[in-house]
This record gives structure tokens, sequence and C-alpha cells, in this order.
């Protein structure tokens, strides 16, 4: 054999071997957040519906001699604390303390991308499994080291930094992405929503509605004192490579979390506690950002757990809030410095349901800051079961409460829009509770059954997932399971693609959770929730005993936009992401409905045909 033919193929099978290496530490890191989502992500949807409606008349039983019973807090300071045993049992890595250490084992050598330096794919599993020589001279570069070396504000490679910034108070039409994120949040008023940008799609990264992690740590944004996260599941040193990023490593953070990865130990400034839920099939779900400034404080709620996937390849949503500043005269009152929404007195109670010191102190934080410009409707879940006017303050009953009083009627025969990316025990068919309670609560309709509402559901088919860009990696954050979609077949009339054209997102699959409904020609929208919450009893309640009571599992946390105190009117006008007059939906409307033969994603099950990168699954 030639010696150059026999040194190629000895250099060909290097390769090959570090492909696959460097492949299956990407289905290694997946199949975990799998794992962790299969086993705690809305698990009600595991339940057997027979099993739910006995273990709930037994709750409803007791009820008369418990209170609302909010979850208990587990406070370790910089310690880590005792995690769950389900969630030790998912990764081989996970310590007994509970909290674990991503082995870190890329391959020595990589294969050169066949896109060398005009490669758009900027997901950290790409750049570890192809070499980028324009761009890594002959290095190796960590995660971090690109974000250090980015324009605040956007990612991927170093770019010419922006001569000039606008101040975030600037109002001007959003007319591109290069443009610093203080300026693009400020134009994105009144609805400052926002998607993410997503690495393997370049199409997203020119969205100028599209952010990443270290966008909200800008410094521009204000001058950092303190924050805190308060999120399901959390990878620790994902979470601190971005606040350095955005440098802000140094401040102290509160971290409130349902499940997490790394070592809290190494972080000087940073404080975790784990939320224990009371009941089972709950979780701590919540997505919060809260940031104190010098000048004010400002209110992040998304949909995003602090782990790489959900940022890097999914599809989320944000409301960013504007920054509230301190009362005068030294004033710290719910009463002073509230908006018409109510927003920052729902914030509080929310806040103190935890019943934990470190979120009290939080919550009085918040007192001192004037709320008077907020145009959106705070919306959490509370675990416990709630009676009397406590009825009304959570859930879908908040929901309901409100949309009663705020927002505009519409025409009964009009569908309201689900979106989320998990689906729980719903009932025997449609009026049992997916419209009969969600659905009435989301037309602000008295009642339970009487009228419900139609209800049309995104939610990716098997085929989306398969044509991703992750293929079926993608399904990852999407825990259905077919033995619970075996007992309500009916759901299947309700389904629609994920379809995101006009965003560029239709093979971003989606982890955002939201809710709405459009008019017949799809140019209006009556009102959009965005939210942490699934469609799922679990997450949002569920009435008990003639409807006096409502009984919630979980933790969670969304915005409610209304036209009444965003534009002052009584539809949003829809529109792209470069007219900021108008609200751009994380989907394309009108909604296509699955084809005939189309199976929606489950996670359990497996798949004979291979994904558009020739994996099958599991």
């Amino acid at each position: 054999m030639d010696p150059d033919e026999k040194f190629a193929r000895q250099l060909q099978a290097e390769f090959d071997a570090e492909n696959k290496a460097a492949e299956a530490l990407e289905q290694q890191d997946a199949k975990f957040a799998q794992s962790i989502a299969s086993k705690f992500h809305e698990m009600s949807e595991t339940d057997d519906d027979d099993e739910e409606e006995e273990e709930e008349q037994e709750e409803e039983e007791e009820a008369s001699s418990r209170s609302g019973g909010a979850g208990q807090v587990l406070q370790c300071g910089n310690t880590a604390t005792q995690a769950s045993k389900n969630y030790s049992e998912a990764s081989p890595s996970c310590h007994k303390d509970g909290v674990t250490n991503s082995p870190k084992t890329p391959p020595k050598k990589r294969p050169p991308c066949e896109y060398g330096s005009s490669c758009y794919r900027k997901n950290p599993l790409h750049l570890k499994e192809f070499y980028h020589p324009p761009l890594e001279g002959g290095e190796k570069e960590t995660v971090h080291k690109r974000n250090k070396e980015c324009t605040p504000g956007t990612a991927g490679p170093p770019k010419k930094r922006l001569k000039e910034s606008v101040p975030v108070g600037t109002s001007q039409k959003i007319s591109s992405s290069k443009l610093p994120f203080p300026a693009r949040l400020s134009a994105s008023e009144p609805f400052n929503f926002f998607l993410n940008k997503t690495f393997s799609i370049k199409e997203t990264q020119e969205d100028p509605l599209a952010l990443v992690f270290p966008d909200l740590l800008n410094p521009q944004l204000g001058e950092l004192v303190e924050s805190a996260q308060l999120n399901f599941m959390v990878d620790l040193e994902f979470l601190m490579e971005n606040y350095k990023a955005g440098q802000a490593h140094t401040k102290p953070l509160l971290v409130m979390y349902g499940e997490m990865e790394g070592d809290p130990k190494a972080h000087s400034s940073v404080v975790c506690n784990k939320v224990k839920i009371s009941f089972q099939y709950g979780t701590h779900h919540t997505k919060i950002m809260l940031f104190q400034y010098k000048t004010g404080c400002r209110v992040v709620v998304h949909t995003a757990n602090l782990v790489p996937d959900d940022w890097y390849e999914k599809t989320q949503g944000y409301w960013v809030s504007p920054v509230f500043p301190e009362l005068e005269n030294g004033r710290e009152s719910l009463l002073d410095g509230e908006s018409p929404t109510r927003f920052k007195r729902d914030l509080v109670d929310y806040l103190l349901a935890y019943k934990v010191p470190d979120l009290t102190r939080w919550a009085n934080l918040v007192k001192k800051y004037d709320f008077s410009n907020c145009n959106a409707v705070f919306v959490g879940s509370v675990p416990g079961y709630h009676r009397g006017e406590s009825k009304d303050r959570w859930g879908h009953m908040k929901v309901r409460r409100v949309m009663k009083q705020h927002a505009s009627s519409w025409k009964s025969s009009l569908p309201i829009l689900f979106q989320c990316s998990s689906i729980g025990s719903l009932g025997k068919d449609a009026r049992s509770w997916m419209s009969g309670e969600l659905g009435m609560s989301l037309t602000g309709v008295p009642g339970v059954c009487a009228s419900a509402p139609m209800v049309n559901l995104v939610y990716p088919s098997e085929d989306d997932i398969c044509n991703s860009s992750q293929g079926w990696m993608g399904g990852s954050c999407l825990p259905y399971n077919s033995a619970t979609h075996e007992k309500q077949p009916w759901l299947m009339q309700h389904l629609h693609l994920w379809r995101s054209d006009k965003r560029h997102r239709t093979k971003a699959m989606p982890h955002i959770k939201c809710y709405t409904r459009v008019n017949m020609n799809c140019s209006a929208a009556q009102f959009f929730l965005l939210t942490s919450a699934n469609l799922s009893k679990a997450a949002w309640g569920t009435l008990q005993i003639q409807n006096s009571q409502l009984f919630i599992r979980s933790y969670e946390a969304g915005v409610l936009l209304l036209p009444k105190f965003v534009n002052d009117n009584t539809e949003f006008e829809l529109g792209s992401p470069s007219s900021p007059s108008c609200l751009s939906l994380p989907y394309d409307v009108p909604l296509r409905p699955y084809p005939d033969g189309a199976t929606p994603w489950f996670m359990n099950t497996r798949k004979k045909r291979s994904d558009i990168f020739g994996r099958t699954y599991p």
C-alpha cells in the first residue's frame, strides 16, 4: 500500500473514531436532559386517569382539615443539598450529595468543518465535533471565551463593536438585529417579548426580537447589585459562564431550583436553595429572573431551563420588563407604585408563598420600587388547596378573573390556541378539563362546561422532531407519554403541527409555552399569555368540591398581556418582528392540523426509522 494512502486511511480512521465519540457525548447529554425531563417535567402525564381521580378524591376528603400547603425549601447556602433519589439515578455522574459534575472528555482531535470560517453553526456541540481553523487559531476555544469576545448582546464569533449605543429609554423602530440589546429592548415596547437565538439556524440570529443569555446581563441595562434565578433545571457551570460573560459573576446570586448539576461550593457569590414540593407529580417549574440595579429593578419571566440545550437549540420565550425605579422618599409599600395590572402585589404574594427567608427578602426589595408603568399581569401557580379569595389568585382561576374583568369580548366560535411542550392526563374528553376549565378561564366566561370554547393545540408531531435541527434529540424537552395518549385519543382532533416559517423556527423545537386567541383572518389577537405552565392540571390547577377549591401541584409563573393595558385597545395587531406596534407570535397562523397518519411525539417509544442525521432513537 502506498505510504500516503496508508497515512490517509489512518487519519480518516482517527477522524471517524473522534466523530463517533463526539456524537456519543452529544447523545449522552441529550439523553440526560430527557431522563430528567421525563421524571420531573410535568409528571402528571404519567399518571393513569383512574389513579389520578382516586388520588384527588382522597385529597378532597382531606382538604377540610388541611391548609393551602405551599412547597418547602431546603436551604443550602453555598453548599449542595440532598437531591432526589430519582435525579441521582438519572445520571451516572451524580454524587451522593445530589449535585453533579459533568465529565468533560471532548475528543482531542476533530475533523475540519467543511464550511470553514463561513460556518454559521455556533452550537458548542458542533464546535466540539468539528475543527474551525480560521476561527480557532490552532487552539481549542471554550464557550466562555467565545461569549467574552462577542459584543454584549450578540452570539457567535467576535464582531466589531458598535461605536455608539442607543440609550435604554430611546424609542425607535426595530430595524436590525445588530443593534445592542438595550436598544432592541427599548424598541420592543410595548410587548417586550423575545425569543432566543437558535445557533443551528442562522436566520434566527438576525431576528431583532431574539436574544442570548448574556444579553440579559448586559452592563448597559443597569449596574447590577444582585440577582435571583428561579428555575427548574439548573446547570450551575453554564449559568456562571453566562454571568461571567455579562461581567456579573462576582455579584450576589440566589438560585432557587428543582434539580441542579454543579457544585455551589465553587462559587462564593452564589446561594442555592432546592425547592421541595409537597405533592406527588408537582415540580418547581417556574422560570423567573430578578435583577436589582443601583437605579432600579427588572423582572424577566421566561420558559428556558438554565441548561445549554434549552438556550442553544430549542425555541424559548422571554418577557423582559422595563427598569422599575425606586419609590421616592424611601417608601416601601405595596400600595405605592402599583400598576393597573397589580403586577407588583401579585409578584410579592408569589415570592412570599415560598415561605423562605431569601425570597421574603426579595419580596421586601420589590416593595421599594415603582411598578406603575408595568403593562403585564403576573400569573403564578403555587402548590396547595386554594379556597375562598385565594382560589382566584393562582393558576387558571387567576386568568379567569382577570380576563372576565379586563379582556374584550370576542365571538365564542373563535378557538383558543394552546401551545406547549408537555401534555398531562386531561380526562375522558375535552370538556372535562382542557376546554371546560382551562379553556373557559381563557375566555373569561363564568361557569364550567356550559359553553366551553374550541381548543386548538400546537404540539410537534413525530415528523417535526425527526426533521428538526437536532433530529430525534430535538424531542428531549417534550416528555409526552404514549400511555397517557392512549387514554385520551380525543386529543388528536385538536392537534396542530409546529410551524414557524415566518420566524425561521420550524426546525427549532418549542420549549416555549403560550396561549392566545386570534380572529378569523389571523390579523389580530385577543390576548397573549407566556408562561412556564404546560397543558396539565398539575400546572394550572383543577377545581374540586363543587368548584369551591382549586388544587395545584406545581410552581409556575407567566405574564398575561391584554390590549387594555398594553395599547389601550381591544385587540393586538399581529405582524412581523420588525413592527414594534404589532405582536409577533412564535408560530405561524393559521395553524396546520395534523395530516392523516401523523402521530404526536412520544418520548418513551422507539423510532424504527432514522432522523435527518441518520440516527435511531433511543
